[in-house]
């Protein structure tokens, strides 16, 4: 509920929960229900007390002017937390802006700098072995069934691996850290009623711990892996980064690192199969892989909203906020916008502007992980297609997915094989080129 007045000329729409069944099983539906996004692209929504920003232009504008809006908000809890919940947490080290995702500057560069080291083109390339590795592996194990479902098998997994193995967590720690960061999605982006806060709030509790631990034992005993190099810069100055510092960016990465590339791979291959001919375009020109990941950003991106909150007054789509407003920023909204995209409710395999979406963010806090998330899809959904070119959906199956705002992708895909085209592990082709970014 909103704090202050609103303007006299801000829509209202009482209606629009994005918790909701309806929202949760189709989004671009009640988009479709909305008024045009050049009639209202900001509205006032009084089931979260969030400004909704709809159109790619205001997203972003926001993104761009981090002196009027801030990030602080970015992994606040969408809802107030019980007294007990937010007692578990602070105790266990978990901050109201605990990384740097959520920090404005000059924080933000200072946490942001070291943590792009785990991105560099060298250390995403030297990756490429290990996911093309994993990917072998985690379809061997399903090998010889008709069915199975994709995202326990391939699209959950291998994210949660990689970035697990880039941070140095002992494999046999990794189902453990898949559970924490289920539970972490619910508290920050979800609507978990109170019994349920407090046990959340105790494992996200029991997770910050975890990483701590880690950074301790990290700093005794040196590996090849981001924790280690994030100790040499401690080590060359421990106020440049604090121990603190290297545990709030391992927590961030952790999450982020794989959830947002588990939606990826598993909404892509849901858009690709839904028309057959987008599947044999693929097997029969894996080239494409490139286009079919960035026009599935920008049509069922999974990272479909993100958040700001203004430090000052400001306009915004005709709109004028008060200090402190809250914004959600409806990043899947931007991807359908026709200012931006022709023909915007349609996936084209050859949208010349798909890249043109806003998934990553802009700006200052534009995702380091882009292109690891990326590499990652377009070599498993790769492998993929070289192993089942007649891979379909199984008929008749209803997608679900998990109640928060910030994060979307089904929760399971049953796929049927057809014929299984095996590829030994190691005889991959066709790498995909990977170009540096920000």
């Amino acid at each position: 509920m909103t704090t202050h007045a609103l303007d006299p000329g801000c829509p209202v729409d009482e209606s629009f929960d994005p918790l909701s069944p309806e929202f949760l099983a189709d989004p671009f539906a009640v988009l479709g229900k909305l008024p045009p996004g050049h009639e209202r692209p900001v509205f006032f929504a009084p089931s979260i007390g969030y400004y909704v920003v709809t159109r790619h232009a205001e997203i972003e504008q926001v993104f761009r002017d981090h002196d009027t809006y801030s990030a602080t908000i970015a992994q606040a809890p969408l809802v107030p937390l019980v007294p007990e919940a937010q007692q578990i947490l602070l105790a266990g080290g978990y901050k109201p802006a605990p990384t740097m995702v959520s920090l404005d500057e000059p924080a933000h560069a200072r946490l942001r700098r070291p943590t792009a080291r785990a991105f560099s083109i060298k250390r995403v390339h030297g990756l490429i072995p290990a996911i093309e590795a994993t990917t072998a592996a985690l379809l061997d194990a399903v090998a010889g069934q008709t069915e199975f479902d994709l995202v326990a098998a391939l699209a959950f997994p291998l994210p949660a691996n990689i970035v697990f193995s880039l941070i140095g967590v002992p494999e046999r720690d990794y189902a453990q850290l898949k559970q924490w960061c289920g539970y972490r999605a619910a508290l920050s982006w979800g609507r978990p009623d109170p019994a349920d806060q407090v046990d959340i709030a105790r494992s996200i509790a029991a997770y910050r711990g975890y990483i701590r631990i880690l950074v301790d034992a990290k700093d005794s005993e040196r590996a090849d892996d981001l924790t280690s190099d994030l100790l040499a810069i401690h080590d060359e100055d421990p106020e440049r980064l604090t121990l603190d510092e290297i545990s709030s960016i391992l927590f961030s990465l952790s999450f982020a690192g794989h959830e947002t590339t588990t939606g990826l791979i598993g909404n892509t291959i849901r858009r690709l199969l839904e028309d057959q001919s987008r599947w044999q375009a693929v097997v029969e020109q894996p080239e494409l892989l490139a286009a079919a990941i960035e026009e599935t950003l920008r049509f069922d991106t999974p990272v479909p909203v993100w958040r700001r909150v203004t430090t000052r007054p400001d306009t915004l789509g005709g709109v004028r906020l008060p200090a402190a407003a809250r914004l959600f920023l409806w990043l899947a909204a931007a991807g359908r916008d026709p200012a931006v995209f022709d023909v915007p409710g349609q996936f084209d395999l050859s949208r010349p502007n798909a890249d043109q979406h806003v998934a990553f963010g802009k700006g200052l806090h534009y995702c380091l992980g882009a292109n690891l998330g990326k590499l990652e899809a377009q070599l498993a959904i790769g492998e993929l297609a070289r192993r089942y070119p007649e891979l379909a959906l199984v008929p008749g199956q209803r997608l679900t997915f998990h109640p928060n705002i910030s994060f979307r992708g089904p929760q399971s895909l049953l796929v049927r094989c057809g014929q299984d085209r095996y590829v030994p592990p190691g005889r991959l082709s066709g790498r995909p080129g990977f170009a540096g970014g920000s």
